[in-house]
């Protein structure tokens, strides 16, 4: 017989969590069992659900993937939103289709749901396309119902808070320069749960200042319960692309068919090496 169905306090379930409680109408007694089984062996919501044979695997798929493309759309005219950020409102454009499917592969539910901040730079070779893959990108990463950052450091044109309709004094640099306040460079966007850290004020000797201060290390020190950051390192020099990347979990190449120098590519997939960033794909734009 199936247990009562009374509801667990709201707070204590992650809305992707709550979406499987309803969808498979888990009740008191199936969550208690379900609550001890993580306490003792310390596996998500999901695996614990499957392990226990509460809810079928192919269910789970089927739960989240239609909690993720429940994201919430908004309105370009209404929030200010650039509608060069085509995911935000439009789930059948090429682009968004494109990036949704790259989305899959490279952030699952269940990671996000563990709470580690997961970092990926998106830099381009031959083109300018950076900005809105990284925008688009991060958008739809942020439908899936996890907080997460957007993070401007494309320092030769800066872009996302024009994007994103925000107007930002602090930011990248500010990080960089050593902001006690680190918090305070984060900005919401018009976008559910994404924040934007732009590219910030002018400072000197900015490509020192990048190659001796860890970005990576300063964005995972923010204590915001951020799931995932996306930093658009632009079309920049090679070392500062290397530079900028130290530190992240990858690296997606955005580039553009008869753009790219393969000459180009040969100077930074060395350095890229050498800081012990894995390219994880390329994004072929035109």
């Amino acid at each position: 017989m199936r247990s009562s169905t009374s509801r667990p306090a709201a707070d204590r379930y992650s809305d992707i969590e709550t979406a499987l409680i309803d969808a498979n109408r888990l009740g008191r007694e199936e969550l208690d069992r379900i609550e001890a089984y993580r306490a003792r062996t310390g596996a998500s919501f999901t695996e614990a659900v499957v392990d226990l044979g509460v809810v079928a695997p192919e269910q789970v798929q089927r739960t989240l993937a239609t909690r993720a493309e429940a994201g919430t759309l908004i309105d370009p005219d209404a929030t200010g939103v650039s509608r060069a950020v085509v995911a935000a409102y439009d789930p059948d454009n090429p682009l968004t289709v494109k990036l949704r499917a790259l989305r899959s592969s490279l952030f699952a539910i269940e990671d996000l749901e563990r709470g580690d901040l997961r970092v990926i730079v998106v830099a381009a070779v031959g083109t300018d396309d950076a900005p809105g893959v990284a925008a688009n990108l991060a958008t739809l990463v942020a439908q899936l119902g996890q907080p997460g950052l957007l993070v401007d450091a494309n320092f030769a044109a800066p872009t996302h808070h024009s994007l994103f309709a925000v107007d930002p004094v602090e930011g990248v640099t500010s990080l960089l320069s050593g902001a006690e306040d680190r918090e305070a460079t984060v900005t919401e966007t018009p976008v559910p749960n994404l924040s934007l850290i732009a590219a910030g004020p002018a400072i000197a000797a900015l490509p020192e200042t990048v190659e001796r201060v860890s970005l990576v290390e300063q964005i995972r020190a923010i204590r915001l319960g951020h799931r995932f950051a996306i930093i658009d390192a632009g079309h920049q020099p090679p070392e500062m692309i290397a530079a900028i990347a130290r530190g992240a979990d990858g690296l997606l190449l955005v580039v553009e068919r008869t753009q790219t120098p393969f000459a180009a590519l040969d100077t930074l997939l060395p350095r890229l090496e050498a800081a012990d960033v894995p390219v994880l794909g390329s994004i072929l734009i035109r």
